[in-house]
């Protein structure tokens, strides 16, 4: 039992391990009150009922010993990576053993992928699909290219030269009808042509004239009109043949990423061990006590959720708890000597590596009970060690040597002072005293 007696600070300090055990303090003020009416009323007879003890030196240890549980601070935590898509989960189809040592690269679960299965059939028949729109797509940007250069260097040069032929062909009828019209008119002066003939040839030269300019007017046409027509029509036709072929890129890219995806989540579906270590359910406690999560073949197991924990057997500390009176010795770099349950007779060695600065939270049954958490490292891995086990922790918190050694019980608080009953010579006599830590 813990002390709970009217000791000031300063007292409680002194006396260490004597302020933790209020029995004691009770037995003592029970004592010492029968002690003073014996003696009152008795004088100094010595009572068969009063236990005498002599004070000696001897070598001091103070030790705190508690149960606490062995785990391992380099822990691996081996998570389903699969994406729900809507759904609960996968199952559990196949796992390794539960306390098997496993090596990296080794198997550890196969979760059911046979839903991803038929979602990958489905999305090849897409990627499929998509490939032939874009080969299509391909196909009408490669002819409206051919179309502009066949336009360019065909139709259009073609068209021109034609017309370039209709121009000179007019040109020479212009010449020939000019000069076949001034003829005319030299035989109308002599009376050979009438004046019906020689208006016939010069209305030739007109005609001639005409279709002259209705030539070359195709040609202007052709060269100010129709080619940039022609041409923003193809290069429009380009342009649009190559956005729905970048677009049908695209699209067979984002199937092809879609099938990655599903081959990725398929392999996922088969988990190995990212590292060396020993296999531990990831078993989940509801707040009742029962378990919420059991891992088994058959478990259902959410997208991110912890199946398996993987201990590193080279990393091995105890997580205990330690009463607040017993607290103020244990230090970080104390020496311990650890004793797992199950293992005999066999201790192992460590020290103190941590010790948490603020109290653990306590239920409502224990609210005036305060304890800290302290993490003891194991210094030499054991093979036989497991995750979970229990192991009782002796930590040496202090040595004295030579020490002028009591029993608690024989210590009297009165106000803030100590005392101690020395009988001598039939005599009792109230000394008061100055105390050091306590042990056990």
């Amino acid at each position: 039992m813990r002390n709970s007696g009217r000791q000031d600070s300063s007292t409680r300090q002194g006396t260490g391990g004597l302020t933790g055990m209020a029995t004691v303090l009770v037995l003592v003020v029970a004592t010492s009150s029968g002690l003073w009416w014996f003696t009152r009323d008795r004088g100094t007879e010595k009572s068969a009922n009063i236990l005498l003890h002599t004070v000696a030196r001897g070598n001091f240890e103070l030790n705190v010993t508690e149960r606490g549980e062995v785990e391992a601070f380099d822990v691996t935590e081996v998570r389903s990576l699969v994406k729900a898509n809507n759904t609960t989960g996968n199952a559990i189809l196949r796992i390794v053993p539960e306390g098997t040592v496993v090596e990296k690269g080794d198997f550890l679960v196969e979760l059911d992928a046979s839903a991803l299965q038929a979602q990958r059939t489905t999305q090849k028949i897409a990627v499929n699909g998509a490939k032939a729109l874009e080969v299509e797509a391909r196909n009408l940007y490669d002819t409206a290219v051919i179309a502009k250069r066949e336009y360019l260097e065909g139709t259009y040069l073609q068209e021109r030269q034609t017309i370039e032929s209709e121009v000179f062909v007019a040109e020479e009828n212009v010449s020939r009808a000019k000069e076949y019209y001034t003829y005319s008119k030299k035989l109308a002066a002599k009376g050979y042509v009438n004046e019906l003939q020689l208006e016939a040839d010069r209305f030739a030269v007109e005609k001639a004239k005409k279709d002259l300019e209705t030539a070359k007017t195709k040609l202007h046409v052709l060269d100010e009109f129709t080619k940039p027509k022609m041409l923003s029509t193809l290069e429009s036709d380009i342009l649009i043949s190559e956005a729905k072929w970048e677009s049908s890129k695209n699209s067979h890219e984002l199937e092809l990423e879609k099938l990655a995806e599903l081959d990725d989540q398929i392999a996922k579906c088969t988990i190995v061990a990212p590292q060396a270590g020993i296999v531990k359910y990831a078993h989940t406690m509801s707040g009742r006590g029962d378990q919420e999560f059991v891992v088994e073949e058959g478990t259902i197991v959410r997208e991110r959720q912890t199946i398996i924990r993987l201990p590193n057997a080279d990393s091995m500390r105890v997580n205990l708890t330690v009463n607040e009176s017993l607290i103020q010795y244990v230090k970080p770099g104390l020496s311990a000597v650890i004793s797992p349950v199950g293992m005999g007779d066999r201790l192992l060695r460590g020290h103190v590596e941590k010790v948490n600065q603020y109290a653990e939270p306590t239920g409502w049954r224990q609210a005036n009970v305060k304890e800290y958490k302290a993490f003891v490292s194991i210094d030499e891995p054991v093979a036989d060690l497991r995750h979970g086990m229990t192991a009782s922790v002796t930590i040496r918190c202090a040595q004295v040597r030579d020490a002028l050694q009591v029993p608690v019980q024989a210590m009297y608080p009165h106000g803030d002072k100590l005392y101690a009953f020395i009988y001598d010579d039939g005599n009792w006599e109230a000394r008061e005293v100055a105390a050091g830590p306590a042990n056990d």
